[in-house]
């Protein structure tokens, strides 16, 4: 939900001139100063990480993001949507062959429903495909991978870091990344505007920070793929937040993808007696 809420603070900064890969590297700035602040330094719970799987989990924060705006910059902003929600199903794959057991009936039943419900609130129409843009497409794809990719590293690194440890260290390398790549483009004027900043504010806080900290707090209690799918909310959220909001026109069809989306909610919701 904060994510969605967030989408809608952050599409209001991009009219008022704020360049969206600005906004990336702000949210990546203010939470690792929150983070920090949480006094998220700590020895590991157990075990140890390898330093490269906090820089692949670090790069996979960075880089969803920027992906997914190059996506919707080429593309329909339905398909990029459609494409980058695939993510809940790689997750489940990667789970399935990694573990070598099937998922349950519930979370496929699940997955199936949230897939649907997206595609049928975002809506792609018949001539979203007319010109397929190859970027756009390879950026697309690359999205839902790094969301999958972040999904999966984030509940391997929080087993021993915890999640406020385990999003300190990614918001560090992705801080330093967008640190380096911000030397040469120059000041973000309009990012620090005077009638920006608590936009700003809120968008790096409460829509990163936040449902950063809460999405992986949440890996440790029901699991990569059944946390990915719940993930799916977000654009059932965010079209309900812009009917609200921004007065965005909300049709039947919208109305029954969220219904099917939170039927996957629910399902989730269902004790797991045969799984281990």
């Amino acid at each position: 939900m904060l994510w969605a809420v967030a989408a809608n603070v952050a599409k209001s900064l991009f009219e008022d001139g704020v360049e969206p890969l600005e906004l990336t590297q702000a949210r990546a700035y203010l939470s690792l100063l929150a983070f920090a602040a949480l006094g998220s330094w700590r020895r590991p719970r157990r075990g140890r990480v390898s330093p490269w799987l906090i820089v692949a989990l670090g790069l996979a924060i960075t880089l969803v993001n920027a992906a997914y705006y190059v996506a919707i910059e080429r593309l329909a902003v339905a398909v990029a949507i459609v494409l980058q929600y695939t993510a809940p199903a790689l997750v489940v794959a990667w789970v399935a062959i990694s573990r070598r057991r099937m998922p349950s009936r519930n979370v496929l039943f699940a997955l199936i429903a949230a897939v649907a419900g997206v595609v049928l609130v975002v809506r792609p129409g018949s001539g979203a495909l007319a010109d397929v843009d190859a970027v756009g497409l390879a950026a697309a794809v690359c999205s839902a991978l790094f969301f999958a990719s972040y999904t999966l590293l984030s509940e391997r690194v929080e087993a021993t870091y915890g999640p406020e440890g385990a999003m300190l260290r990614a918001f560090l390398v992705a801080s330093g990344f967008w640190l380096v790549y911000q030397v040469f483009q120059g000041w973000p004027d309009a990012l620090v505007d005077p009638d920006n900043i608590l936009r700003v504010l809120f968008v790096g806080l409460a829509g990163t920070f936040a449902p950063f900290f809460l999405y992986v707090w949440g890996l440790r209690h029901v699991r990569s793929e059944r946390a990915v799918i719940a993930a799916s909310l977000e654009p059932v959220a965010a079209a309900l937040i812009a009917w609200i909001w921004l007065g965005e026109r909300l049709t039947g069809i919208q109305v029954a993808g969220g219904a099917l989306v939170l039927t996957a909610l629910a399902l989730l919701q269902e004790r797991r007696s045969v799984e281990p």
